[in-house]
């Protein structure tokens, strides 16, 4: 699979996603508590307010997979092949909510692309250990962090 291949995978996926998120209401995630909200920030004090709901459940969804996908990639990085295959491949399945941001979705495609990338290194039995795109994969998913963080 190319590149390009990859990318248009995971363009059709999302729009499959958004077609289909007016009849999928019903499933969409409710804002987390307030407790859980002071924890994934790292906050003490747990008294923070959420002013715009529908804002507050699309940033704290797309900082849970984020710090997610650099969690998975760090214990990936300490297993074998055939496992790092498995976490990392999970990651690519992870998709944006349809009402996240365009400048969040963007980078979260691009941290996709690189999990299927390096997904498909560790499966490939004749790749070298040097041209696995651990660096990139790693790097993908700390930009996303700090663009997610930034909203906050």
């Amino acid at each position: 699979m190319t590149n390009h291949d990859s990318i248009e995978a995971v363009i059709q996926a999302l729009e499959r996603q958004m077609s289909n998120s007016v009849e999928a209401d019903f499933l969409r995630p409710e804002p987390i508590n307030e407790v859980a909200r002071g924890f994934l920030n790292g906050d003490a004090a747990q008294n923070v307010k959420i002013e715009n709901p529908g804002q507050g459940t699309r940033t704290n969804d797309s900082l849970i997979k984020a710090r997610y996908a650099s969690t998975v990639l760090r214990v990936a990085q300490t297993c074998d092949d055939n496992t790092a295959a498995r976490l990392v491949g999970g990651l690519t399945r992870d998709l944006p909510l349809p009402n996240e941001l365009p400048e969040i979705v963007d980078i979260h495609i691009r941290a996709i692309d690189s999990f299927i990338q390096l997904s498909a290194s560790l499966g490939d039995a004749t790749n070298s250990e040097r041209q696995r795109p651990w660096k990139e994969a790693v790097g993908a998913a700390a930009d996303w962090l700090r663009a997610v963080e930034a909203q906050q």
